[in-house]
């Protein structure tokens, strides 16, 4: 029967997401603070229908991030936390918490121009190295939500990927954490239509990256290490203009500091993982460094 089916797969993936629970429950038992694990309860806790649970770990998370002063994130969890404060006391005190951390460090409304002393490598190392890991998976996280709000994951993928990203953002190695990235090594054949729909949902050209003969040069204008770990790649200067891909076309705050590290205007595109990895493996093959490594247990 149709309908026993269709019950009975709803059955198995309530279950997937509540077995991805049970896990980052475990986690924040151990570490409280870790925000990954926040962050994805949080999420979980709204698919399965408990928008308490959801709100509470969504406070939570707003905490640590306070206490951690991570602007960036604090920027990701604005909108979340703005549709619980209308109807949580709670929620609207962290609101009030969150809002008071931004507002500290807005700049005066006069402003001088003062040029710009130039960025010596030294320097975009250490602006590269600044950048929190946790930081990158709530975006990641954010990024994996948005396509199950659009039908694009199921709720078995979503509670999959959520776990990966997790577990990939430990990895003491060089491995790119992206939803992407994890929906190829879990061999999702809809990568393909996801990143056509993130391209269309952005405004973000898609591009075939492989077509681009990449220079090393090019590649150096950002450090290797944040290359890989964030899904960025320089692939081409136009004039002063740097052409950028990156795997997560909704994270705004990765695009800022991208610029910020190359010092130049920056035009933004996106492309398969396999088009990524296919450059960084002729990159590896060069200086003879390792290519990425899969991040997902299939």
């Amino acid at each position: 029967m149709p309908h026993a089916d269709e019950s009975k797969q709803r059955e198995e993936l309530e279950s997937q997401v509540w077995s991805a629970i049970a896990a980052f429950e475990q986690i924040v038992q151990t570490i409280p603070n870790d925000r990954v694990s926040l962050e994805a309860l949080s999420h979980a806790y709204e698919q399965v229908g408990d928008l308490a649970r959801s709100r509470d770990f969504l406070v939570r998370l707003v905490g640590v991030v306070v206490s951690e002063k991570d602007r960036d994130a604090a920027d990701l969890l604005r909108e979340r936390l703005e549709r619980h404060a209308a109807s949580s006391t709670e929620a609207k005190d962290a609101q009030t918490r969150l809002e008071a951390f931004l507002a500290e460090g807005r700049p005066e409304s006069r402003s001088f121009e003062v040029p710009a002393e130039p960025l010596t490598d030294g320097m975009r190392l250490e602006m590269a190295e600044a950048e929190r890991p946790t930081s990158h998976v709530a975006a990641e996280l954010s990024f994996a939500w948005t396509l199950f709000q659009a039908g694009e994951l199921s709720q078995e993928e979503y509670a999959m990927v959520a776990q990966d990203l997790s577990e990939v953002s430990a990895s003491k190695t060089a491995v790119t954490v992206s939803v992407l990235h994890v929906l190829q090594d879990r061999g999702n054949r809809n990568v393909e239509r996801i990143v056509a729909y993130a391209a269309r949902d952005t405004g973000t050209p898609m591009v075939p990256l492989s077509l681009f003969d990449v220079q090393p040069a090019v590649l150096r204008l950002l450090p290797s290490d944040f290359v890989v770990r964030h899904g960025v790649l320089p692939f081409e200067v136009m004039g002063n203009d740097v052409l950028v891909v990156l795997m997560n076309p909704y994270n705004k705050a990765m695009r800022k500091k991208v610029e910020t590290i190359i010092g130049r205007t920056c035009h933004f595109f996106l492309t398969l993982p396999t088009e990524f990895d296919s450059i960084m493996e002729r990159m590896g093959e060069q200086d003879g460094t390792k290519p990425r490594e899969s991040g997902a247990t299939p």
